[in-house]
């Protein structure tokens, strides 16, 4: 048989991780770790990664079948999650589960990558026999109470003092919280139409009753009345544990994995560089019924840098965002020396390293200014507790950095590339989210979105998040927008909305470089964008076809919402003649800064809001 050059490197790359030819192989069953025995194999894998620690381009096979985790009993703090896999202070490691199901018990993270780099893993799904959710079939409502009927066997739960408690597999229980609690069609498993988080009232606050056989009468104020056989998914926990958390990591490949639950986000990465994921799916497990998969984010991104490249993934049932990159602002505190700040400690903090450079932003404009370079970082402590950072400059910030002034690391901003993805309507919330000045790449992907499909935001000083990365190169080509945007997470099938607002027609823009083109968009409703505080903004080539799936529900009455942009080219876009509206609307901005040309010329007029 003939091998061709390609056909050799491919089958290089298939048996080793990284193409690394000095490849270890080790056979999980030489350390008596054996598929379907339904034994709790985390201390032998705590065990066998122990003993490689040092070892370089390490290949853990797992011969195909059910491997079992339960939390480590012995560590530190109890409270805290377990490690399914602690992969850290590795190099060269490489997890082949080739088709393996990896099933977790309790509070567990079930891959945890901490400072290492050449890592892969693959070919293996991860879910719990006892979900940090729970799932019920409405199947009679009224004014003031909702029936639900919960397969005890699956979602065991108890009645106290008329409480509705769902049981945890390590003795626990806990009810119903304030959040989520989505509900979904009993057919498509489609989030259902015009609802969003809570669509039927305070349910967390609801008194329940057991009318035996696995019903479960909840008695509170319905703010609607859903359809009978609709599905709904119970929120009991909440930002748990990760399911695949990589940390100050490089060089990171995820591929052909299925993560059908995880107790908070399913990836998520922090100060990490150059990672791929390659057909990791995040989706509901239809073999169980379920309409769930992630308590949050299929995916999250937060200062990392070099390349993040998604291709061919799916999400259905996640708690929030599809992926969400971002880079964090840090408020300044005080200048203490010519050359020192304070910052507050915060949770989305992503650091200032020696060598690396910030971006002094104006909060009052959010505009980037003057570049500084880092010359030392040292946390500032207080009972051993981080309640601060002390940041060092080479230059002198005297008369240059103030008080109230956002520092925004530079270098911890990457390019994104996400492509051939499905974005379903099955899960909460929107679909990409991505604020970074790196070169940004959205191709080839189907959205069917409950929310926005795509969402550029940005925060000004003040939200909670601080999320930043005022964007300056994104293509948007060639997706289908397949009737997206049925509830209302967000402002449009494509959303750019940071949070500032322009104050008049010659403010400088926050975003810049958006380029909207090539793409089909299949809606119901007039809103298709709305971009805020854009300079260079281009929307054109794109097929707009009138559907009428759904009711149209969006209270403005317009097709592309424009405020405070700047250089907008809207052209040769393709419209059916029975779209609503056919319109653009202008705020905070000058008639020199709308260019139309081609076919499908939208009518302009001032919003009326």
């Amino acid at each position: 048989m003939r091998i061709t050059l390609i056909s050799f490197l491919l089958l290089l790359l298939n048996s080793t991780c990284f193409g690394q030819q000095d490849t270890v192989e080790i056979n999980v069953t030489d350390y008596n770790i054996h598929p379907d025995s339904r034994d709790n194999i985390e201390p032998k894998i705590r065990k066998l990664l122990d003993e490689n620690r040092n070892r370089r381009n390490l290949k853990l096979v797992f011969p195909r079948g059910r491997y079992d985790f339960w939390p480590n009993e012995g560590r530190e703090d109890p409270s805290e999650p377990s490690f399914g896999f602690d992969i850290h202070d590795a190099s060269g490691v490489c997890i082949d589960g080739q088709g393996s199901e990896f099933v977790f018990h309790g509070k567990m993270t079930p891959f945890n990558v901490q400072n290492a780099k050449d890592i892969t893993l693959r070919n293996f799904s991860i879910d719990w026999d006892w979900p940090f959710i729970a799932q019920a079939e409405i199947v009679k409502c009224g004014d003031d109470f909702l029936d639900l009927k919960i397969d005890e066997n699956v979602y065991p739960y108890e009645i106290e003092n008329d409480i509705l408690y769902f049981k945890g597999e390590d003795g626990g229980r806990s009810k119903i919280g304030t959040d989520y609690n989505n509900i979904f069609n009993a057919g498509n498993k489609d989030i259902v139409s015009q609802t969003a988080d809570n669509p039927l009232g305070e349910i967390s606050d609801a008194t329940a009753k057991s009318l035996g056989k696995g019903l479960v009468r909840l008695h509170f104020k319905l703010e609607m009345k859903p359809a009978l056989g609709t599905l709904i998914a119970l929120w009991h926990h909440y930002y748990v544990a990760d399911g695949i958390q990589l940390r100050q990591s490089r060089r990171l490949r995820l591929e052909q994995i299925n993560i059908y639950h995880a107790l908070s986000i399913g990836v998520s990465a922090a100060d990490c560089e150059d990672i791929t994921l390659k057909q990791v799916n995040i989706i509901a497990n239809v073999k169980k019924n379920r309409v769930f998969s992630t308590l949050a984010d299929a995916t999250h991104f937060g200062g990392c840098k070099g390349r993040i490249v998604i291709d061919s993934c799916t999400v259905t049932g996640a708690g929030d965002d599809f992926v969400n990159i971002h880079g964090a602002y840090a408020p300044v505190v005080k200048v203490l020396n010519d050359h020192e700040a304070l910052l507050p400690q915060h949770d989305t903090y992503i650091g200032f390293e020696k060598g690396e450079k910030a971006w002094r932003v104006d909060s009052a404009t959010m505009q980037r200014r003057q570049i500084l370079s880092v010359a030392e970082h040292v946390d500032e402590l207080e009972n051993d507790n981080v309640i601060g950072h002390r940041i060092k400059f080479n230059e002198n910030i005297t008369g240059i950095l103030k008080s109230g002034d956002l520092l925004e690391n530079i270098d911890k901003n990457p390019d994104v590339e996400i492509t051939n993805c499905r974005v379903m309507k099955s899960h909460r919330g929107r679909g990409i989210l991505v604020t970074s000045p790196g070169k940004v790449r959205i191709f080839n992907n189907y959205f069917k979105t409950a929310g926005s499909a795509i969402l550029i935001e940005g925060d000004r000083q003040g939200n909670e998040y601080y999320e930043s990365g005022a964007v300056k190169d994104v293509a948007i080509e060639n997706n289908v927008f397949d009737n997206c945007f049925t509830s209302e997470w967000g402002q449009g099938v494509i959303s750019i909305s940071p949070d500032i607002i322009p104050k008049d027609a010659v403010s400088p823009a926050y975003h810049h470089n958006i380029r909207i083109t090539g793409n089909t968009f299949k809606h119901f409703d007039y809103a298709l964008l709305h971009a805020r505080f854009v300079d260079t903004l281009v929307f054109s080539s794109n097929r707009i076809i009138y559907t009428n799936t759904y009711p149209p529900f969006f209270p403005r009455k317009v097709n592309v919402y424009l405020d405070g942009c700047r250089h907008v080219t809207i052209g040769d876009n393709i419209c059916d003649a029975a779209f609503p509206g056919r319109n653009v609307w202008i705020k905070r901005m000058k008639e020199m800064d709308l260019e139309q040309y081609g076919s499908c010329p939208l009518k302009v007029s001032p919003p009326e809001d």
